[in-house]
């Protein structure tokens, strides 16, 4: 007569934590990606938001503003140029265009 025993045998476990890894090497890569995707995106709304100041500037006082920390952007140590996600995008003072 064979004994019933509740639980799981080796083979079964193996064959879960088997499952559960090659689950977890398809689904890393993609979630690393996703990251970059996500940056990115933050990136190129950032630059949006900033050339829409850009505008709203303009729409005030009738000339483009000298440097981008007339309207709080930029950084101190080169006042018309912005870095984004490893991008450096530089202010044009006479035209108001932000270019990388």
């Amino acid at each position: 007569m064979w004994k019933s025993e509740d639980g799981f045998t080796l083979l079964e476990m193996a064959a879960v934590l088997l499952i559960i890894s090659l689950l977890l090497l398809v689904l890393i890569p993609t979630m690393t990606n996703g990251k970059e995707q996500a940056s990115g995106v933050s990136c190129e709304a950032n630059i949006r938001v900033i050339r829409s100041e850009i505008n709203l500037y303009y729409a005030k006082e009738k000339k483009y503003p000298e440097t981008l920390q007339v309207i709080n952007r930029g950084s101190e140590a080169k006042p018309s140029e912005m870095t984004c996600d490893g991008k450096v995008y530089a202010y044009n003072a006479a035209t108001g265009e932000l270019v990388e």
